[in-house]
């Protein structure tokens, strides 16, 4: 699976240890922005978050787990929390230029 033309159909469940990683670069990025004189650091970082929180967005079945929530046998009702959470993140992060 490439991660510039994810395969929905090879998307892995979503798991704690998936997503560790994520969570770990994020409290080290608020802890840095804690400290003083941490600003190169924190620019080295960043692309390495941002990585983690797209390979975590595309390559990984939310609708998964929310199925297994929900008491659902399959995940096709709930597959669009897939797509929801890749463009808000995209959304969030990129946002539209205005032209006027």
């Amino acid at each position: 699976m490439t991660i510039y033309s994810p395969n929905p159909a090879l998307r892995e469940p979503l798991t704690l240890a998936a997503v560790l990683p994520l969570f770990l670069s994020y409290y080290a990025q608020a802890v840095l922005a804690i400290l003083p004189n941490t600003f190169i650091f924190k620019l080295l970082l960043l692309p390495f978050i941002l990585w983690q929180a797209w390979k975590c967005m595309v390559g990984f079945d939310c609708a998964f787990r929310l199925a297994q929530l929900f008491g659902h046998q399959n995940t096709g009702r709930l597959t669009f929390w897939n797509y929801l959470f890749v463009v808000s993140f995209s959304q969030r992060h990129f946002p539209p230029v205005n032209s006027y």
